[in-house]
């Protein structure tokens, strides 16, 4: 059985388990902890959903981290909430949870944590090794900014800003930033084409999106707005293999690369260890299911699958 740590809203579980098998999967929405039946102990754990399916840590074949977050955020009052607190220890169980089977060699794909153990700072880094990196830095001071222009600034998380509103990447004046406040800026490339890269255990899955088809600097911002035509593209043996090099330095199986193509350069950005992708393979004629499937069943005996 395939344990699948994630929240109810999920479509890229959706796929997944239709793929498996609903009688090979188990999925823990964690938003819905209301619904389960939950039992940990030393020797192990048992879950039960709300069909009186259950999953038991001695039956497990393979585990795998998808979305497990609350996305309905709370409004607290000031004398706080018992959600918020059950909430809270909820977390704690479902990261027990990832650490047994983590423990027993069935974690597959996705590194629980790896955002915060392998941050902005230290992907690029890394990249320099690799790949051509904008010129970047994070500035907090009490004085004039001074960074190189043009330069766009960006977040270091995905974190709501006031009243649910996202800050996106565009592109700014050093002169016009507020110095009270820290910021993370970076050249700002004239490029072509921005280019994804779904990595899944060794193999490549590169999309490219032609900048001059959506405004400003940040596509995301676009989602659902406009329609955003990625193209699949090849990769030149070299930056394949750079990609691999990375990965296997970062201690990464997964994760979802963030280049700006200007010319034959390919500027990184980012790696996201756990972003979203299924939006990429939607038709599943890419192969990014099927690679992501056949990890999370590999060396699954024809007992087990059946």
């Amino acid at each position: 059985m395939l344990l699948i740590l994630t929240n109810s809203v999920d479509g890229t579980t959706d796929e997944i388990v239709r793929r498996v098998g609903a009688n090979r999967t188990f999925r823990f929405n964690i938003d819905l902890w209301k619904d389960y039946e939950i039992r940990f102990h030393t020797g192990g754990f048992r879950l039960a959903d709300p069909t009186g399916r259950e999953c038991r840590s001695e039956k497990l074949q393979a585990a795998y981290v998808r979305k497990p977050t609350f996305d309905d955020p709370l409004a607290i009052p000031e004398g706080g909430c018992p959600e918020d607190w059950v909430r809270s220890q909820i977390s704690c169980v479902l990261q027990e949870l990832y650490n047994h089977c983590r423990d027993a060699g069935l974690v597959r794909l996705v590194e629980k944590g790896a955002q915060q153990r392998f941050g902005k700072f230290g992907q690029m880094r890394l990249a320099q090794k690799f790949f051509e990196v904008p010129h970047w830095e994070f500035i907090k001071t009490s004085g004039q900014i001074r960074f190189p222009e043009p330069c766009i600034t960006k977040p270091l998380t995905a974190d709501f800003v006031g009243n649910y509103k996202v800050l996106f990447t565009r592109a700014v004046v050093p002169d016009d930033l507020a110095p009270t406040f820290s910021w993370l800026l970076q050249q700002k490339i004239d490029a072509e084409a921005d280019v994804t890269v779904v990595f899944v255990a060794g193999r490549c899955f590169a999309f490219a999106l032609d900048r001059t088809t959506f405004e400003g600097v940040d596509w995301r911002k676009h989602i659902n707005r406009t329609e955003l035509n990625w193209r699949r593209i090849g990769l030149s043996p070299t930056m394949e293999e750079s990609i691999r090099c990375y990965m296997s330095e970062a201690e990464l199986q997964f994760g979802r690369f963030d280049f700006l193509r200007a010319g034959e350069k390919f500027y990184f950005l980012e790696v996201n260890p756990n972003g979203q992708w299924a939006w990429l393979d939607l038709e599943g004629t890419e192969g990014i299911f099927d690679a992501v499937v056949e990890e999370l069943t590999k060396n699954w005996s024809e007992a087990q699958l059946s």
